[in-house]
């Protein structure tokens, strides 16, 4: 008998490798996969490279296109990430349990800091010179100290700062700088002990037992008290300080200080920037990230790109020379703010951007259909599945068949045997032909069956997949949409600024065409 039996089955298979990229306009740590923390500590911007330090890890990535990676993490317990310094191959890490250190760009790490006494493992900041390519300095909550080489071997600086928490340092070329709660204080070289440059009067003592060598001006209150300076700045011969909610510079070394134009600038001051090659002062602070510039009416005024004003602001730093933007850390995320372009108070010309907006919106598809077309082409729409259920249920309606056939042929034949000789007698062929089938259902697959089983894993790959194909979509249409508008409203005057920007614009559409199959191209050429 032969049988046959064909079984008809369906398998999918899906493979999730998609790099969710952080997006320079908008950036969150805590919506890159990679990144399990989006209370962003610290960020060094070294070598064109990016390292982004959390409560116990540090992420790095070669431009914000890529994913991140994690090339550092701290084990489970107290010990978290305070700072991030670095030049060129060099990176350290200031931790509340000691000080690491990577000569390979974060590939490899080995501390390189840490004492018996708990207080001066708290490396609250990290200072590398510029003049001096070996020299390290790190402020702790128990004193100061320097390395001549890298960071292999230490020595005690702290001198009458001795056991005493040290939360900001500055680098000008052989003085340092060192703050905190008891003021500011400044080590020259060869000096043993360190000067006191910001104090509560004019008349205090130093720490070293000699007359204070500063003076306040009459601008600044002379017996305000020095509940903590949390950074200090440095640009030509300005010397800058951030103390409570306040900015004070002085021009002459620390000698005498001026109090900042306060007007605008709300929350504690947690870092200065000043800009390299103009007047203005950026400033983090407790309640956002904000810019001072004679321009500006000698008044501080609050930037913002996407992010909660009130956010706060523990670090700004410019990305490249050109000063074109700058970098937010906060303990939300990560945020990019276009100086000069996203103030709270600027003043926007509504009919112009809605003029705009049509502009860039003009024969080209909507969102939706977009991501109709994402669905489609990736074969991730949820009628697939709506599909598959009613098909595995109307399967139980169709038979099972099967065949036989039969066809054998049998002889008959007789021996005799006699004295004198044998004989044999055949008879007929015995012929026997036959055939049968047989039907079957399985009804109670229309109930339930194991196919409904899988369907539903593959329903909930199926349902992943689809969201993170949506999410990227989503984001690069957005970005384009903010990116045209802005080449629009306020083109850039620098030739290397506009190439940077429409090429960008190129390399979102092309993103966009990737997710939909060329839908967006093909549509706008229509």
């Amino acid at each position: 008998m032969f049988r046959a039996a064909i079984k008809l089955s369906m398998m999918i298979c899906v493979i999730l490798a998609i790099a969710i990229p952080i997006y320079p306009q908008d950036v969150w740590v805590g919506k890159d996969g990679a990144i399990r923390s989006a209370d962003a500590r610290a960020m060094l911007i070294n070598n064109g490279e990016f390292y982004i330090a959390t409560k116990k890890e540090l992420f790095k990535a070669k431009n914000l296109s890529e994913k991140w990676e994690s090339v550092f993490s701290l084990p489970a317990g107290i010990n978290e990430i305070n700072c991030v310094g670095g030049r060129k191959n060099l990176i350290y890490i200031g931790t509340k349990r000691g000080l690491f250190r990577s000569e390979d760009y974060g590939a490899r790490w080995q501390k390189v800091f840490k004492t018996i006494i708990p207080e001066k493992n708290d490396v609250s900041s990290v200072e590398l010179s510029t003049h001096m390519p070996n020299r390290v300095i790190i402020g702790t909550a128990s004193g100061i100290f320097i390395s001549e080489d890298s960071g292999n071997r230490w020595q005690d600086i702290s001198a009458n700062l001795k056991n005493r928490r040290m939360k900001c340092l500055a680098l000008n070329g052989s003085i340092i700088y060192a703050a905190g709660a008891d003021g500011l204080f400044a080590k020259k070289e060869g000096v043993q002990g360190w000067e006191r440059l910001y104090v509560r009067s004019a008349a205090e003592k130093s720490l070293s037992g000699e007359e204070a060598q500063s003076e306040i001006s009459d601008t600044t209150e002379t017996e305000e008290a020095v509940n903590g300076i949390n950074c200090i700045a440095i640009k030509d011969d300005y010397l800058y300080i951030g103390l409570n909610n306040k900015v004070l510079y002085s021009k002459d070394g620390g000698r005498t200080w001026t109090n900042l134009s306060g007007e605008g600038l709300s929350g504690t001051v947690n870092r200065i920037r000043p800009a390299p090659k103009s007047d203005t002062i950026y400033c983090a602070t407790t309640k956002g990230a904000f810019e001072y510039s004679p321009l500006n009416g000698s008044r501080w005024l609050q930037l913002y790109k996407g992010m909660d004003k009130n956010y706060s602001v523990s670090d700004i730093m410019f990305d490249n020379e050109a000063e074109t933007s700058l970098w937010a850390v906060t303990g939300k995320g990560l945020y990019r703010l276009e100086s000069a372009r996203y103030i709270g108070e600027q003043y926007i010309d509504v009919e112009r951007s809605l003029n705009a907006f049509s502009v860039i919106s003009t024969n080209e598809p909507t969102f939706k259909e977009l991501q109709q077309a994402a669905m489609r082409f990736a074969e991730v729409s949820p009628d697939k599945i709506k599909n598959w259920r009613q098909e595995a249920r109307m399967k139980a309606l169709l038979p099972k068949v099967s065949f036989g056939y039969d066809n054998s042929i049998s002889s008959t034949s007789e021996i005799y045997t006699s004295g004198t000789r044998d004989y044999i007698v055949v008879g007929p062929d015995d012929i026997s032909k036959g055939l049968d089938v047989s039907i079957s259902w399985e009804l109670g697959d229309i109930i339930f069956s194991d196919d409904q089983t899988n369907i539903d894993v593959r329903s909930r790959l199926t349902t992943q997949l689809r969201n993170d194909i949506l999410d990227d979509l989503r984001r690069s249409y957005y970005e384009r949409k903010r990116l045209q508008f802005e080449l629009i409203q306020t083109p850039p005057q620098d030739p290397k600024a506009r190439f940077e920007k429409e090429l960008r614009l190129q390399e979102l559409s092309q993103a966009v065409d990737d997710l939909t199959g060329n839908y967006l191209s093909d549509h706008i050429r229509k």
